[in-house]
């Protein structure tokens, strides 16, 4: 078999774009006129269309869902367990710092400023929120001016 020309090829796209129903007016006119001319094409159009003819004849079948199942390996399961001990032996470490750094002298000589600046409600409330990390302390440089310029 010889290899197909670039108008066969051509030719065969737009067969199967008429089998489809996609094809327009003026491809429609240049598959008609490259058929009347090439057997080979005009054989690929009627073989083309009657094996489409066939498939849609046929019902569809529809098949019941397949469930796979894969059993948990133990490798895994200890995977999962040794993350999960990981994760708790982080948080235990970070609140053990967090107490321990917690009376250092910066801490003590920032708690004196929010307590001088705002009321003793907002300090506590401050506190509190540090404690449970929602808010990090940042050490600023004592020379700041007073209003922003």
């Amino acid at each position: 078999m010889e290899p197909l020309g670039q108008l066969c090829a051509r030719a065969r796209f737009w067969a199967s774009l008429r089998l489809d129903g996609e094809l327009s007016e003026l491809e429609g006119a240049l598959l008609d006129a490259h058929t009347a001319r090439c057997a080979d094409c005009a054989e690929f159009l009627a073989s083309s269309g009657a094996a489409t003819s066939l498939l849609r004849a046929e019902p569809l079948v529809s098949h019941a869902p397949i469930r796979v199942t894969v059993p948990r390996s133990p490798q895994r399961v200890l995977v999962g367990a040794a993350a999960a001990a990981v994760v708790v032996g982080a948080a235990v470490l970070g609140g053990l710092v967090d107490n321990s750094s917690s009376h250092s002298p910066k801490t003590e000589a920032s708690r004196a400023n929010v307590a001088s600046v705002g009321s003793v409600e907002t300090a506590d409330e401050l506190r509190r929120l540090r404690r449970v990390g929602l808010l990090i302390p940042r050490w600023l440089p004592r020379d700041l001016p007073s209003e922003p310029s």
